[in-house]
């Protein structure tokens, strides 16, 4: 008998999206699925929407609820999960029909407790961007030691974001693991805490196109900077900073990870206009993780970098 996995879909203003994304997740061709959506004060037609989509469908339930975020919207579905399994999935998404089925498999056969997956992205024109993210990390299947993921996930190689895994409810929330309520980037903190809790965490190859396809929107939550944006990202790292300082070895790539959410902090004040107490903050935190093994780590570091010298060249040049 297939066991249950609870889908946590929250909902805020995504109307033109939301029937496909909910349909790529009932197509599914494991059926024992609870689909909770929970609209999370939806001001557009998501809130009709909803319980059109419960109407047509049982295995649909739906919440509707005061706008408090999407960490709250989280925390809220997972209360009412009545599956043996939770995955978190956001609503203008899509997903192949196959992968709760090919990842509750991994996770009963290799009796794991977490599992993530391949992933491409595609933009608001249906343009995909795909073997971009898709790396060596995931040329095949395997279980991989704990504090090993954690460092890949520290260093980008594996995904930190709640939709990119499937898990086992139980080890969530015997751990007491909740979203920071009311806080951007929420994901940075909760993965590597279930990691941690997990007695095994694995890694799924998909046999042709990616499972998961992550839509970019330029007015997405992650897709628009305010002030909020900064102290929510300082908070954060701060937060993962005490988390694996406390329960792991891992030094280097806990590095690499500060360096790269500093630098990344350091663009959202150019973009919402910092002042010099937040600048001077920011590049004390920085100097404090460079080094050349650190700055050449990737690419994408490499950037980052190049991007905040150059701006404090031009700041000392003023």
């Amino acid at each position: 008998m297939q066991k249950k996995v609870s889908v946590i879909i929250p909902v805020y203003n995504v109307a033109e999206y939301l029937q496909q994304s909910v349909d790529s997740i009932l197509r599914q061709t494991y059926s024992n699925i609870q689909v909770i959506l929970v609209d999370d004060g939806s001001t557009d037609e998501s809130s009709n929407l909803v319980d059109l989509i419960k109407k047509k469908d049982s295995r649909v339930e739906v919440i509707h609820k005061n706008n408090e975020g999407l960490s709250d919207a989280r925390n809220v579905g997972l209360t009412l999960a009545t599956g043996e399994y939770v995955y978190f999935f956001d609503s203008d998404d899509l997903v192949e029909s196959n992968l709760i089925e090919e990842a509750i498999q991994f996770l009963e056969t290799k009796q794991a407790d977490f599992v993530t997956f391949t992933h491409d992205f595609f933009n608001q024109h249906n343009r995909y961007q795909k073997g971009k993210i898709n790396n060596r990390e995931y040329k095949f299947s395997r279980i991989v030691p704990n504090e090993e993921l954690i460092s890949k996930l520290l260093i980008g190689k594996v995904r930190v974001a709640a939709w990119s895994y499937i898990f086992r409810k139980k080890v969530f929330t015997d751990a007491g693991i909740v979203f920071q309520k009311g806080k951007k980037y929420e994901d940075n903190d909760t993965t590597p805490l279930l990691i941690l809790a997990s007695s095994k965490s694995g890694i799924l190859k998909s046999k042709s196109t990616p499972y998961y396809h992550y839509r970019k929107r330029t007015h997405s939550l992650t897709g628009s900077f305010d002030k909020s944006n900064y102290y929510d990202l300082i908070s954060i790292t701060n937060s993962v900073i005490k988390i694996i300082k406390e329960n792991t070895s891992i030094s280097y790539e806990l590095n690499v990870y500060c360096l790269n959410q500093y630098l990344s902090a350091f663009r959202i004040l150019k973009i919402v206009h910092g002042d010099h107490k937040e600048y001077s903050e920011i590049n004390e935190k920085i100097r404090k993780y460079i080094s050349i093994k650190n700055i050449l780590n990737s690419q994408k570091t490499l950037i980052k970098f190049c991007y905040w010298k150059f701006w404090n060249v031009l700041r000392q040049a003023d």
